[in-house]
């Protein structure tokens, strides 16, 4: 009969035990101390040793060379508890034997001195699927065992044991194999086993088992099956049910190129291939998440589930693209997926999807656009033009009148204009101490005719007006410190009237259809209106 290689290749030595030092070294110290606790509870993922690792502990206990910090694994008693023949080795299902009346008979076994060996070990499997009634009969026992009984406690789901035996109880947690090291005792397995077998079909099982050796070893079993002693990729592939790397990468190419046309022929192969569209979403998105990590993070290779005989290719591939834009690409497949696994036309949606993502190449960062626009190495047609840069021309045009810019400006009015900016600057600047006159200025537009410096305030902001007038010497010596010339400072209230037609023409452009008719085109909205200096 065919012995499993998770069987086959069962740690039976701490030292065989993968993956856990912490566990292993604390194991050995409290067995060559003499302080090993009677009640123990072992608590990680499955496939990662936590019943290895009891009968490597229950061997240790009773080897007939020991006890020592390893078992011989050559005496009868080492022999019978790998073997799980030993009278004095309990192993229980705790899923199947979770009732009051077996926790009772066990409490009457262990009451009685080991038949053959120094103790008796009692491991519980799965010992959180035991009722509310067996923990409450085990809770004397697991606080007060006999002197020549351990209890160990193994579990998946450490949250559910109860905080009564947890207090009573030595935890030790087991971490998820590191998949590196997975990766070198499959390939001595397949050395032993005489089985050949390439790196990135290592690489694929490997992360595929999530850190559980178990799984790991079912999956190379199953692929040896198939292959009959020589492992390739696709049949590791097709196993797993992953889709292979080329789809992504090719699709990656294409959406770049925006090669629009084989993003539709490999999306109509994947259907006609009878590939589920939902889960090749799902992984795409993944794939998305790993070309991330390997732009933005270096040296990645340990962090990704990409065969590192590809990484140089695909990092060509993504050259020219920044992480920033990969971030756009993960946000866009990510927005979709609620649709895409509840739509009744999946191959539609991922169409979509990628052509959608093939015009990104084509956009501009807003960033980059303006810096052009800046140094006017750009004009943009009005329908591309970003908000900024097509409302203002519209709100400037219904403002003329009102706040007298006109065209015909001679240079003289623009360097007045820009004086006048100056000052209300200064005077803000000035006013450190006094937050609330810099706030009134603030509020107020500022005009420089000739000598007089003119601060003109809404009809509706008399206070600020008032607090101005009232510290108008201040503000004098300020500008006259600052300035050979002396201006005059004048603060003006307009009248509501004038107010009432700034409101109106607001409103004017608010409901104008062409302004309107740009925010929906670019799916903004108008937040305020403000005059243009």
């Amino acid at each position: 009969m065919y012995l499993a290689l998770a069987r086959k290749y069962r740690p039976q030595r701490f030292a065989d035990l993968i993956g856990q030092p912490h566990i292993t070294k604390t194991l050995q110290n409290a067995i060559k101390m003499e302080k090993l606790y009677p009640a123990l509870i072992f608590s990680g993922m499955k496939g990662v040793g936590k019943t290895s690792a009891s009968r490597i502990l229950a061997k240790t206990l009773n080897c007939e060379k020991g006890p020592d910090i390893e078992p011989c694994n050559e005496c009868s008693t080492c022999i019978e508890i790998t073997r799980d023949s030993s009278p004095d080795y309990l192993e229980i299902d705790g899923a199947s034997n979770n009732g009051i009346e077996e926790i009772r008979s066990l409490k009457e076994t262990v009451k009685y001195k080991p038949l053959k060996n120094r103790y008796r070990i009692v491991v519980i499997d799965e010992v959180h699927m035991l009722s509310t009634s067996a923990w409450n009969a085990l809770l004397k026992t697991v606080e007060e065992p006999p002197e020549h009984t351990y209890f160990i406690m193994a579990t998946t789901d450490f949250h559910k044991i109860p905080a009564t035996i947890v207090s009573r109880c030595q935890h030790f947690e087991f971490k998820r194999i590191p998949y590196e090291t997975m990766e070198i005792l499959l390939k001595d397995i397949c050395e032993k086993e005489d089985i050949k077998i390439s790196k990135y079909a290592l690489h694929i099982i490997s992360k595929s088992s999530e850190g559980s050796l178990r799984d790991a070893k079912k999956i190379l079993d199953q692929a040896i099956a198939i292959s009959n002693g020589d492992v390739k990729d696709e049949e590791v592939i097709d196993i797993l049910g992953i889709i292979k790397e080329d789809v992504f990468i090719n699709i990656i190419k294409y959406i770049l190129s925006e090669n629009r046309r084989g993003i539709i022929e490999i999306v109509n192969d994947l259907s006609e291939r009878g590939v589920d569209l939902r889960f090749f979403y799902g992984e795409y998105l993944k794939f998305l998440r790993e070309l991330i990590i390997l732009k933005s993070v270096k040296d990645a290779s340990s962090l990704i589930n990409i065969n590192p005989e590809t990484i140089k290719d695909i990092n060509l591939i993504l050259k020219d693209i920044s992480d920033i834009e990969l971030l756009r690409y993960f946000n866009a497949t990510r927005e979709l997926e609620l649709t895409m696994r509840h739509t009744e036309s999946p191959k539609i949606i991922l169409e979509y999807l990628l052509i959608k993502l093939s015009y990104f190449p084509s956009l501009v960062p807003i960033e980059d656009l303006i810096k052009s626009i800046d140094k006017g190495k750009v004009s943009i047609p009005l329908e591309v033009q970003p908000v900024t840069q097509r409302v203002e021309p519209e709100i400037k045009k219904h403002h003329n009148q009102n706040e007298n810019i006109h065209k015909e400006q001679n240079i003289e009015e623009k360097k007045a204009e820009l004086n006048a900016n100056d000052l209300k600057g200064i005077l803000i600047r000035e006013c450190d101490e006094n937050p609330r006159l810099a706030s009134d200025l603030g509020n107020s537009r500022f005009t420089l005719n000739n000598q007089d410096l003119i601060l003109e305030f809404n009809g509706d902001m008399d206070m600020s007006y008032e607090n101005v007038k009232n510290n108008l010497s201040f503000l004098q010596n300020i500008i006259n410190e600052k300035y050979n010339k002396q201006f005059t400072i004048k603060p003006v209230l307009s009248n509501n009237s004038n107010r009432e037609e700034q409101k109106k023409k607001t409103d004017e452009i608010k409901k104008d259809t062409k302004i309107n008719k740009l925010a929906d085109k670019i799916k903004g909205k108008i937040i305020s209106v403000e005059s243009i200096d």
